[in-house]
């Protein structure tokens, strides 16, 4: 690939931020080539997934379609918590710019957490206990055979300690070429932090677009589908590596469309507020750090 043809910007993450509306928001513009998928986690080269990386020619095959936009972007939530992201993004890129979302750590461990028992990702269903399994879990215990996030993904409270996973990328690319976004702002204005990001991306536009809510909480309408789409019998799984190939358009868009289809939102569900405390007490001095790394008052978080 060109030069000219190499993504300027990452969306890095935290899970459960914003993200996922933030890319069809910017997949809108004109200005901006984004993948036809999120996540594509390229980068984040030390964490453990149970399926293979995508190879250099499959992921720049995901920006076959750029053409006239003015910059691409990639965008996987993954790559923040990734100690190996950074330095992997600067070696393609060094002039990257970075955003990031953050979000009130707990209620992003506690959202995480119902995305992970939707995804199949997580075979605890109670967040409290699951949260408690993080030991387990990293002697490779509790593990769901289904998992599609890095086995780090069910580390809760180290996917929540923000501090040194900003500090990695202000380090690499410096403070002026790393925008900090809190989900709390964006949530309750989004058009402004929208503007402050294509500002942030150097892009003049004054497209608008359809600041739909997306990727909040959910429940599979079927059970049956779920399962056949995430485990599906050796017969369906063959004939769909024949028709529907790994990384290729068609299968993307056969997912996308079945897990679509299979969705319903669902109420935030409600969490022990003594744990609730105690996780937040626990997480106290990273935010403390975090505060003063980012120059940002988070008071909003824990007051």
């Amino acid at each position: 690939m060109s030069t000219n043809k190499i993504p300027g910007f990452f969306i890095v993450g935290a899970p459960k931020s914003g993200t996922t509306s933030l890319y069809f928001y910017l997949k809108q513009l004109p200005e901006i080539f984004l993948p036809r998928i999120k996540e594509l986690n390229y980068f984040c080269t030390d964490l453990h997934f149970r399926f293979p990386l995508l190879t250099e020619e499959q992921f720049f095959g995901y920006y076959d379609g750029w053409k006239n936009e003015k910059i691409a972007g990639e965008i996987s939530v993954w790559n923040l918590f990734s100690r190996a992201a950074p330095g992997n993004i600067y070696k393609l890129n060094p002039d990257s710019k970075i955003i990031i979302l953050l979000r009130n750590p707990v209620e992003m461990m506690v959202a995480l957490h119902s995305n992970h028992v939707f995804n199949d990702n997580e075979i605890i269903l109670d967040f409290e206990d699951a949260v408690k399994a993080e030991e387990d879990r990293k002697k490779g215990n509790l593990i769901s055979p289904t998992i599609k996030c890095p086995v780090e993904g069910l580390y809760y409270t180290e996917v929540a300690s923000y501090f040194v996973q900003v500090k990695r990328y202000i380090d690499v690319f410096g403070k002026e070429n790393v925008k900090i976004i809190l989900f709390e702002e964006f949530k309750k204005d989004v058009t402004t932090a929208y503007k402050e990001v294509i500002k942030f991306l150097e892009i003049t536009s004054d497209f608008n677009p359809d600041f739909k809510v997306y990727n909040s909480r959910k429940i599979s309408r079927s059970k049956l589908l779920k399962r056949l789409i995430v485990a599906p019998p050796a017969l369906i799984k063959s004939l769909g590596a024949i028709f529907f190939p790994h990384q290729t358009k068609r299968r993307d868009w056969l997912m996308y469309w079945l897990w679509k289809v299979n969705t319903k939102n669902k109420e935030p569900e409600q969490i022990d507020s003594a744990f609730k405390r105690k996780l937040m007490l626990k997480l106290m001095p990273d935010i403390k750090n975090l505060e003063r790394l980012v120059e940002r008052n988070l008071t909003e978080w824990y007051r």
